[in-house]
């Protein structure tokens, strides 16, 4: 009994300090981002009569979480808790590079979407850097990722395409609206630069 009347106090206390001190908790709402990429330059009306299927995407362990990643110092990584991708960034990635290749005209069939087509091309990515460098007082959006296109011939896959794509884009401040803006100002450009390089080397 004597229990119960001294956390009957404790509680009732609590409530007059909140009351007459304004004391109260409040937390950050937890925001959600998606990557999306728009600029991809159409090289190629009809598209060429090619079919790609994104066959595995990996992504380093370090940036495979919802969480984004600020790098703080050269050995001082750290995740944000509020901020984060609405679903796991390899998918989301994966989405837009799929879209990038279809704009392009580069090809004509997306497999993954469509499963009666026969595939010409297997694709496979490595996303090896998706971070915020808040280092300096000019805070970047780093991406980089690898990418390998294949060929099958009598079912011997063979390699025909792979380069890596870097790009470190300034963005305005360190903040993670501003880091979302800048990875997608990174990827048109990367995925520019890819497109460009596979009408030249693909058949």
């Amino acid at each position: 009994m004597k229990f119960l009347i001294r956390l009957f106090t404790v509680s009732l206390l609590g409530i007059l300090l909140t009351q007459c001190f304004g004391v109260s908790k409040t937390f950050p709402e937890k925001r959600f981002f998606l990557i999306e990429t728009n600029d991809t330059k159409q090289l190629f009306s009809p598209p060429k009569p090619r079919t790609f299927f994104v066959r595995k995407v990996f992504i380093s362990q370090r940036f495979e979480g919802k969480e984004f990643v600020y790098r703080k110092d050269n050995a001082v990584y750290e995740s944000d808790f509020y901020n984060g991708f609405f679903i796991p960034p390899s998918h989301n990635f994966k989405e837009e590079f799929s879209k990038s290749l279809i704009r392009s005209g580069n090809f004509e069939w997306d497999a993954n979407l469509h499963t009666r087509v026969n595939v010409t091309h297997y694709i496979e990515l490595n996303l090896s850097q998706l971070y915020g460098d808040f280092r300096s007082k000019e805070p970047k959006a780093v991406v980089e990722f690898e990418v390998v296109v294949y060929e099958d011939m009598n079912s011997i896959s063979s390699p025909v395409f792979r380069k890596t794509y870097k790009q470190n884009i300034t963005i305005e401040k360190k903040d993670a609206e501003a880091l979302v803006i800048g990875w997608n100002s990174a990827l048109n450009n990367a995925f520019t630069e890819l497109n460009i390089d596979l009408s030249k080397q693909l058949k």
